[in-house]
This record gives structure tokens, C-alpha cells and sequence, in this order.
């Protein structure tokens, strides 16, 4: 039996209405706590997102700055002692794995208002300390967002990022060499009968006055493995690779062209405008000592050795070297070579090497390979033939001689060779003091366009000051001026310091060309005798000369001849004054210099800074410790370093 409700049918229906709306109302609340707590994960997910993404961005941050520092540390140091800076910033003489050294500590990166948005450390690793030519170098930057601190604490959503980047630091033969004339000043063509089998080049303006010279270039190639061209440049931009490239090259405009002969002589082989190409610095020998040093270079006539290495470094050693060659007793060079005084150098010479002068490089005759290549040029432009005139020259004689001071060629003391020279080292459009404004560059005052006073002057060119830069206390802090050097010193190389020695340079005199000593035993290592004068020794009747030339300053020359004056080899140097009778003065680059390659074959060329090249990126890299997990970055710095215990 069941006892009736008190309820009517009306009072249940109201009360399920009741039940219903509270469970609505549950459900409401239960749907509005999970919509809540799935927004305020996605809040903190975006938020973790967000600050992961500024961590690594900041991480790189972190790397590019070091990468920035070592490329301001490297243009800053002496090429006597080029990497000496950088690897103090790494004192830790270990390499890989506990040869790190803390580079940066807790680097604040801010906002435009200086709300802090991340820090981060850099811990640095300086490997192959014993190359002379480069270092490579492992960045490793731990970024921290919002603070380091944050994540130390283990606080909410801070976050680590971290990335590496090993990069390489190196010299390499400088691109100079790629022509058969090459100069830091406006280019000088006035003849018709100058002759370039090669491509010819000026960092100012190339000026054929009017003349019919013939430029007979030919392609260059980024580089050069042996006897193989690597990266044939297509110059002219008509997309084949034919050997129809080359010519004319040019800083700044080409004018008076209209005469020339040869490829040279088309306007697709014309290439003005190009920009400067940087002159390698030989001011300080110090990097070529240690090539020569440690290669063992020689020079020897006959049984006699007269240089090992280095000619001048041992006390009471001569520092000027007097040479001459005959067909039966020829000059023999191995290798790279230094004299730290002046060279004279003529007659027949053999073997493959280099003479680096920390003086002038007299040439008084002609001088002349005992075993020159079969042909002075590869028979046509194209990379196979050029190739096998490689590969069949590759052990023939080759010269280097590059001078820190001037390149003179002929009797300096005739009163022919005076007055012919002097009237073009004097004359005012081959001036060669340093006061040649931002880009180091004679006669550009009024800038690419040729006007004055528009914005592209070179306004501090010829304006009596010596504009340089110095160091400073903040390069002091940073540890960027080099050993022997003080804030307020010159930095070399900089601003108007043309030829990098730190020291100001006037208008070349003509009295620079004379020889720095008597000549005699006294005073000249060599194979000389007597106490001979430069004129008996000299001549002005040159036709033949096979080397390859480099001079921080002039190459003055006055050379005569009844039958063509050959040069095998190349011309590069700061200014010129070359002057010639002959029927025709044939410039035949040596392709063995071509794709700056030239040291398989016995050249070895000045050096010079190539771009800072990556080698490799990782980000977000696990620590490789068993069994620990590292959240303190001093603990993370401490195992780079080597001198976490755990």
C-alpha cells in the first residue's frame, strides 16, 4: 500500500523545472570553470610559446654580438700578431669540451622603453691554435626570458634557449692577384702600343687618355684547388661560361676608351663602378717570418746558401740582399723568403718561392726563369685549355717579389730614368700623399658622379688632416688593442693610413728610390763583390722581366728596348710610374695566380682577411651529462668551462 503525495501533478512539474534549472545552471558554472581553465592553459601556452621564440631570437642575438666583437677584435689587431686578441678572449687553452671561457655574463636585452625582455650568457672556444692562417672559433650563447634569475628560481614560465655557431677566421691570397695590372689609384693607360694579355683593374678611375692599347682579358674563377678553376665568374652576364669574360675593371668610371683594341674593347667587357678591391697589408712582416720560418724557405746560387727563412733577424746579420743569376749559376729559391732590408735582384733565377722586402726591390736587368712555362698564356680563355696549361706548367720557375716599400726597375741613377720618372711621380694627377679621403682613393673628392658638392664628395680628401681612427678606453675594455699599442695610437689601416703602417705617409721623392746603403760586403748579404755603384751594376735597357710584383707604394720604372719588353706575371701596387720605348710593353698574366691559387704553384701572395665564414648552427643543444639535468646556468657555464664537479 502507498501513501498519496501532497503534491499535485502541477507542484511536480514545477519541481522538475527546479531540478532542471540547477543542473543547467551546474552544468553552466562546470562549463564556464573548463572554457576558463582551457583559456588560462592556452594563455600559458602562448605565453610559453612566445617567450621560447624571444629565448632563441635572443640566444642568436647573443652569437651575431660575439661574431660582431670578433670581426672588430680581428680588423683591430696587428697582422704581426693577428689572432693574439682573440685568443685571450680565451684563456682556457683546452679545446672542445672544457675549453670554453665565459665571453659575456647576464647581457640585459631591453625594449625602446628599457623594459627588460631577456639576458643571456656567451661562452667562447678558440681551436687550431696552430695554423699561422686562421682559428676557428664555437659560440655557445644561453638566453634567459624573462631573466636569468626567473629561471634560476624556477619561476613560472621562464624559459632557456641556447644557441652555437662555430665560426672560421682566415687569411687567404688576395684577389689583387687576378690581374696582370692592378692599381690602388686611378689606372693609367696613355700608349699605343701597351699590351695586357690579362684583365687589368684600378680602384679609382680607369683612364685610357685617348690611346689604342689592347686588353686581352680573360675569366676569373672564385677560386682555384691545384691545377682545377673552381667558380667561373660570368663578368659580361650573358650566361655562358666560353672564356669571353674579362676586360676592364674599374672603381670608379672608364673613360677615354674609345680607341682600345682587344676584347677590352666591348662594352659587355667594360666594368666600371666596380667598388674598391682591398690592397693587402705587408707593412708589418711578422706572418710571413713565421711561413718562411716554418717552410723552411731558401735561397741559394750554386753551393752557397745566402737566406734561410729570415735575412736579417739574427744580431749582426746584414739585412739587404744583393743577388744576380747566370744560366750556369742561376739564383734557386725554395719556398717564402724575407728580407727585412731592401733586395737587388737580377739576371736567372729557378725554383718556385717568394721574396717578401721589408725595403725596396731594385731590378736593375732584365731577370729572366732559367725554366719559364712553355708559353707565357694558355693558348685560348677557355677553363679546359687554361687547365692543361695548369697542369702542364705546374712545377716550372715562379718569382714573387713584393715590396713593403717601392718596386724599382732600371739604372734609378741615370738622368734619363730621373727625369722621365720624376715628371709622372710628381705630377698632380698621380699624387700619392695620405690625405686621399674615406676611400683611400687619389683624385675622387668629388665622389662617383664627378660633381662638387653633391652628396657623394669625398669632402676630406685633400683637406690637410690626417684622418684616422684611434684607439679608445672602450676597446681597452674590451680587450681589442693589440700588445705594443696604446689608447690614442693609430689604428692601422684606418681611415686615410693607406698602406697600414700607422704612420704618416707624404708625396712619394724621388730620393726614396735610392738604395739604403752602400753597396759592398759591409752591408749586403749576396753574392757581391767588390764595393760596385748602382749604375755599373744597372741598365735601362730591359726587355724582359718574370716575376710577379707587389709594392704598398710605387713601381717606378723606366725601361728601353729595340724589341718588345715582355713582363710575365702581374703588377699590383699603390701607384705607378712605368714608363717605356719599346715597339710594344706585353703584360702577360700568369694564370697560375688566377682563383687566388697561386701558392700550388710557389706564389705566396699576400694575405688578407677573408669574410668570417659559418660552419655550423645548432640551437637548443642537450647537455650531454648522464643522469643530470642542469638548470643553473653558472652550472651549465662551469661545464663548458671544465670546471663543473658532478
Amino acid at each position: 500500500m502507498r501513501q498519496l503525495s501532497r503534491f499535485t501533478s502541477t507542484s511536480r512539474t514545477r519541481g522538475n523545472m527546479m531540478i532542471i534549472v540547477i543542473l543547467f545552471f551546474s552544468f553552466i558554472l562546470t562549463s564556464v570553470l573548463t572554457t576558463l581553465a582551457v583559456v588560462s592553459g592556452r594563455v600559458q601556452d602562448m605565453r610559453q610559446t612566445s617567450r621560447a621564440f624571444t629565448a632563441r631570437k635572443a640566444a642568436e642575438a647573443g652569437v651575431q654580438e660575439a661574431i660582431a666583437d670578433l670581426k672588430l677584435n680581428r680588423d683591430l689587431a696587428s697582422l704581426s700578431a693577428p689572432f693574439t686578441g682573440i685568443e685571450g678572449w680565451d684563456a682556457n687553452l683546452t679545446e672542445g669540451t672544457g675549453g670554453f671561457s665565459q665571453l659575456y655574463t647576464t647581457r640585459q636585452l631591453r625594449d625602446p622603453t628599457n623594459n627588460l625582455i631577456g639576458e643571456y650568457d656567451v661562452l667562447i672556444d678558440v681551436t687550431d691554435r696552430g695554423s699561422i692562417l686562421s682559428r676557428n672559433v664555437t659560440l655557445s650563447c644561453y638566453a634567459y626570458v624573462p631573466s636569468k634569475a626567473d629561471y634560476q628560481n624556477k619561476v613560472a614560465d621562464a624559459i632557456r634557449s641556447d644557441a652555437h655557431c662555430t665560426v672560421q677566421l682566415s687569411f687567404g691570397n688576395s684577389e689583387v692577384f687576378d690581374y696582370s695590372y692592378f692599381i690602388n689609384h686611378w689606372g693609367w693607360f696613355f700608349g699605343n702600343t701597351i699590351v695586357s694579355n690579362g684583365n687589368v683593374r684600378s680602384n679609382g678611375q680607369f683612364d685610357f687618355g685617348g690611346y689604342a692599347s689592347t686588353i686581352n682579358g680573360s675569366p676569373r674563377y672564385e677560386s682555384a684547388n691545384g691545377t682545377d678553376l673552381e667558380g667561373y665568374i660570368d663578368d659580361n652576364g650573358d650566361g655562358v661560361t666560353d672564356g669571353s669574360d674579362g676586360g676592364v675593371y674599374s672603381g670608379f668610371q672608364i673613360v677615354n676608351q674609345a680607341n682600345i683594341r682587344g676584347m677590352g674593347a666591348l662594352a659587355k667587357n667594360q666594368h666600371p663602378n666596380e667598388g674598391a678591391v682591398s690592397m693587402p697589408n705587408i707593412s708589418k712582416l711578422n706572418l710571413y717570418e713565421a711561413q718562411a720560418t716554418s717552410q723552411g724557405g731558401t735561397i741559394k746560387i750554386g753551393a752557397t746558401t745566402y737566406v734561410s727563412g729570415v735575412l736579417g733577424d739574427n744580431v749582426g746579420e746584414k739585412q739587404h740582399l744583393y743577388l744576380v743569376g747566370t744560366a750556369a749559376s742561376p739564383i734557386v729559391i725554395n719556398g717564402p723568403v724575407v728580407v727585412r732590408g731592401s733586395v737587388i735582384i737580377s739576371g736567372v733565377v729557378t725554383g718556385k718561392g717568394t721574396i717578401y722586402s721589408g725595403g725596396n726591390v731594385y731590378v736593375p736587368k732584365n731577370l729572366i726563369y732559367l725554366n719559364p712555362p712553355a708559353t707565357p698564356r694558355p693558348a685560348n680563355n677557355r677553363e679546359a685549355t687554361v687547365e692543361a696549361w695548369l697542369q702542364a706548367n705546374q712545377n716550372k720557375d715562379a718569382l714573387g717579389l713584393f715590396a713593403k716599400e717601392h718596386v724599382v726597375i732600371g739604372n734609378y741613377t741615370s738622368s734619363t730614368w730621373q727625369r722621365y720618372v720624376s715628371s709622372w711621380v710628381n705630377h698632380p694627377l698621380n699624387k700619392s700623399k695620405e690625405d686621399a679621403g674615406t676611400d683611400g682613393i687619389q683624385n675622387t673628392r668629388n665622389g662617383l658622379d664627378g660633381i662638387a658638392n653633391t652628396a657623394d664628395d669625398d669632402t676630406i680628401e685633400d683637406d690637410g688632416v690626417w684622418t684616422v681612427s684611434r684607439y679608445t678606453s672602450a676597446d681597452a675594455a674590451r680587450g681589442l688593442i693589440p700588445a705594443g699599442k696604446n689608447i690614442g695610437d693609430v689604428i692601422p689601416g684606418s681611415g686615410e693610413d693607406i698602406d697600414g703602417d700607422g704612420v704618416y705617409d707624404g708625396t712619394t721623392t724621388m730620393s726614396q728610390f735610392n738604395i739604403p746603403a752602400a753597396l759592398g760586403t759591409t752591408n749586403w748579404a749576396g753574392n757581391i763583390t767588390g764595393a760596385p755603384t748602382f749604375s755599373s751594376i744597372s741598365t735601362t735597357s730591359i726587355n724582359r722581366i718574370d716575376a710577379s710584383f707587389y709594392t704598398n707604394h710605387t713601381l717606378a720604372a723606366l725601361m728601353i728596348s729595340s724589341t718588345d719588353i715582355q713582363m710575365n706575371g702581374s703588377i699590383v701596387s699603390r701607384n705607378e710610374s712605368i714608363i717605356y720605348s719599346a715597339p710594344r710593353i706585353l703584360m702577360n698574366h700568369d694564370e697560375r695566380l688566377t682563383g687566388r691559387g697561386g701558392e700550388f704553384f710557389g706564389f705566396y701572395l699576400p694575405k688578407a682577411w677573408e669574410p668570417i665564414q659559418i660552419l655550423q648552427w645548432e640551437f637548443d643543444r642537450p647537455l650531454p651529462l648522464e643522469g643530470n639535468q642542469l638548470t643553473n646556468p653558472d652550472d651549465i657555464a662551469g661545464y663548458w668551462k671544465g670546471t663543473l664537479v658532478y
